[in-house]
């Protein structure tokens, strides 16, 4: 939590993390800013979450009831999944997602943000699928507003998407992989040359066994890898 204490000095509106343990960790360390918990949120820690003026991530009808039924919730953006397919509300399921806060002005209220997360950002070959989950995103955004949220923090991207395309900018980014001076990917790294980072990490083992493997040799349960040449493991 040191680096997140250098963090809080740097002109950054605030952070994202995993889990709400995390972020009562980060207020803990005397860090006021707001914080994001992108990861799930247990229904029996919603209260928690808003006395810890915590905001979480709703991105499925069950977290959306559980929260709708706290009189007093906490802060809380909506996931909306554009072709990740691992959280998020569809873009078609928006519709409804509106109706459901709109009604009350408590949960109204406590809207702030709207957010996606891109698949392919950081592969530059192919930008047609990111160009179409922005597209549904921003889509999806636009029924928000026209509901009359209109003050929506929107974010979509991480480093990956971050380096590719300040279209992609929106309100904020997310950066995640880039904070800990790694490219995400080597094609972007060339891509953006002139965009120099520097590890500030590094992982350290103890190598307990080597073994030598024949070519045709088996790795592991399932046989999930298979060597094609002789192989120093």
């Amino acid at each position: 939590f040191a680096f997140s204490r250098i963090a809080n000095r740097l002109d950054v509106d605030g952070f994202c993390v995993d889990s709400l343990i995390e972020g009562i960790k980060l207020r803990r360390e005397g860090i006021r800013k707001p914080v994001l918990v992108l990861g799930p949120t247990l229904e029996n820690r919603l209260r928690e979450a808003a006395k810890s003026d915590i905001a979480i991530t709703v991105s499925n009808f069950e977290a959306l009831r559980a929260l709708l039924a706290v009189s007093r919730p906490p802060r809380f953006h909506i996931k909306i999944d554009t072709g990740m397919h691992r959280q998020g509300f569809y873009p078609e399921d928006i519709a409804r997602v509106v109706e459901r806060v709109a009604w009350n002005k408590r949960h109204r209220e406590a809207l702030t943000g709207v957010f996606t997360h891109f698949a392919a950002a950081k592969d530059i070959a192919y930008p047609t699928y990111t160009r179409m989950q922005f597209e549904k995103f921003e889509k999806a955004s636009r029924m928000f507003r026209r509901a009359g949220f209109r003050n929506l923090l929107r974010h979509a991207v991480a480093t990956g998407g971050a380096l590719m395309d300040p279209t992609y900018h929106l309100d904020a980014v997310r950066v995640g992989i880039g904070l800990y001076g790694i490219m995400p990917s080597q094609e972007l790294e060339m891509q953006c040359a002139s965009f120099a980072l520097s590890p500030i990490l590094r992982w350290r083992t103890l190598i307990s066994e080597v073994k030598s493997l024949k070519a045709g040799d088996f790795v592991g349960y399932d046989l999930t890898e298979r060597v094609l040449k002789a192989t120093r493991m």
